[in-house]
């Protein structure tokens, strides 16, 4: 199918993870790209998978937080495609541990990335968007709708990703620009985001029982862009937490609170510093998750075996609270190098 071919559309965390399933599914539908992440190695691997459905790729490393950088990156993608059709905002990192035990500067670049990156792109994206009547998608998650223990950065920046999007789908409503906005909200979905995370503890968070395959949010993306409605959750399990959260908030929030443990029984060394302050050296969508596909029951079963075993394992762990600590930062090393200095 080639239902998007002509359309001029722009990927941002295109390199790794739902940004590169989205970069081939668009491919696959025949629209050309401008694919936006800031390690230029891994953008043009990303740029490689397009080229291959035979659509023109072009690789703009940038780092969106900054947004002179977003800005330039934006013209550069308009001069090459000769305007825009569509904006995908899908750049995102974490930062892994409490609130008290994240680095201040960790906190304020996860936010920097995930949140204020994707509005200095849409802000330098709109005017070509107006004259072309067209679309913005951001890949949102379940978590711009209730929280996320251990990662309040990452829910507070889709939190206000979510308010942000849907105040302009107003303004350009009322506007009668043609500008459509519309939201992607998936659960768990196995990306490199988790293994890649800056760490406060020193170490990775617990691999998650079961996420979804990077593709399912893709085409639900490519979907987006084709037919845009405010939000589209990806995943019956994510509606199910959601609704709970929402309806029985005594039971959700005692859920969550083992969602905490859970990622704090991870023993594998997180990368120092992590993704907030290193751009990923290789394209590539696993994270190594067990990921599934949408309606694959019996995938779920298996995941969900291997989430009871897990939990027989670590139940003493499961069943007091989380005790914080510090462990390795970007903002602890700096400051030891700038004392020795």
């Amino acid at each position: 199918m080639t239902r998007l071919r002509g359309q001029r559309i722009l990927i941002t965390g295109a390199s790794t993870g739902v940004g590169l399933a989205a970069v081939e599914r668009f491919a696959r539908e025949g629209a050309d790209l401008a694919l936006v992440a800031r390690g230029e190695t891994a953008l043009a691997q990303a740029a490689a998978v397009a080229r291959e459905h035979g659509v023109a790729a072009h690789v703009l490393p940038a780092d969106i937080a900054d947004r002179r950088a977003a800005t330039a990156a934006v013209e550069a993608a308009c001069d090459a495609l000769g305007g825009l059709d569509a904006v995908v905002s899908n750049a995102a990192a974490v930062s892994f541990g409490h609130f008290l035990e994240v680095a201040p500067d960790d906190f304020d670049r996860a936010v920097a990335v995930t949140f204020t990156g994707a509005v200095n792109v849409i802000r330098a994206a709109l005017p070509a968007l107006r004259e072309s009547s067209g679309v913005v998608v951001a890949t949102s998650s379940i978590m711009a709708r209730m929280p996320l223990p251990a990662f309040s950065s990452y829910a507070a920046s889709k939190h206000a990703l979510r308010g942000f999007l849907a105040t302009l789908a107003i303004e350009e409503r009322e506007q009668r620009s043609g500008v459509r906005v519309a939201m992607v909200s998936p659960g768990p979905v196995d990306t490199p985001i988790y293994a890649r995370a800056t760490s406060a503890t020193g170490l990775r968070p617990a691999v998650l029982p079961d996420a979804y395959h990077p593709g399912e949010v893709a085409d639900a993306l490519v979907d987006a862009v084709l037919a845009p409605r405010h939000e589209r959750i990806v995943g019956a399990e994510s509606w199910l937490a959601e609704r709970l959260y929402r309806h029985a908030r005594p039971a959700g929030e005692l859920l969550l609170v083992f969602v905490d443990r859970w990622f704090r029984t991870g023993t594998i060394p997180a990368d120092v510093p992590g993704a907030l302050w290193e751009p990923a050296a290789a394209a590539r969508t696993s994270g190594g998750l067990p990921g599934r596909a949408g309606g694959d029951v019996r995938a779920l079963a298996v995941n969900l075996a291997g989430a009871a075993a897990r939990v027989v394992r670590t139940a003493p762990a499961l069943l007091r609270p989380v005790p914080e600590h510090r462990g390795p930062s970007r903002s602890d090393d700096a400051a030891r190098i700038s004392s020795a200095a």
